[in-house]
């Protein structure tokens, strides 16, 4: 597994090249909920984004961690693949999709 401490970068999923780049990192929402960390999607040379929410890390006493997270490249490319298999069309025009996936990007 490639970790890195990038807010952004390129992956390649399926011969093409994909634009990610951090857009939310972890925070609380009501009570005691919290959301994970954002990264924005967008295919090079096209328009439309997905962004995929993955979910927050918790220590092992059940503390989320507040660290800046390292992005595990590996879960980039599988959250491109998962978000390609549920709808989301790079080329097409349209508002931005939200999906969400597992800690593995699936």
């Amino acid at each position: 597994m490639q970790h890195t401490r990038d807010l952004k970068g390129v992956v390649q999923v399926d011969g093409e090249d994909y634009e990610w780049e951090v857009r939310r990192q972890p925070q609380r929402t009501t009570g005691n909920e919290w959301q994970g960390i954002g990264i924005a999607l967008r295919q090079k040379g096209a328009q439309r984004e997905a962004i995929v929410m993955f979910p927050m890390i918790m220590r092992a006493n059940g503390i989320p961690n507040f660290e800046r997270q390292r992005i595990n490249v590996e879960s980039v490319r599988n959250a491109v693949a998962s978000a390609i298999a549920a709808g989301w069309d790079p080329t097409s025009r349209g508002k931005v999709v939200v999906f969400d996936v597992d800690a593995d990007g699936r």
